[in-house]
């Protein structure tokens, strides 16, 4: 019975130890230029303030503007 026990818990510690463990990463702020963008869509927002603050931006780019600067 505690030969069981032994390896019952030595399998929950090893099995513990390699479990993933969630790293946040935080995604890059993104300038599109003004003349890129044909369409810019503002997602899920707060009218309620000015201006709006919104969740999400769905962005439609013009051809031959694929270039995105990596905002600071």
């Amino acid at each position: 019975m505690t030969l069981r026990l032994m390896v019952l818990g030595a399998v929950l510690a090893g099995s513990a130890g390699c479990a993933r463990r969630y790293v946040r990463t935080e995604l890059p702020n993104l300038v599109v230029p003004v003349g890129c963008a044909s369409e810019i869509t503002l997602v899920e927002c707060d009218v309620r303030v000015n201006p709006p603050r919104c969740r999400k931006a769905r962005v439609r780019y013009r051809r031959g503007c694929e270039e995105i600067v990596v905002g600071k």
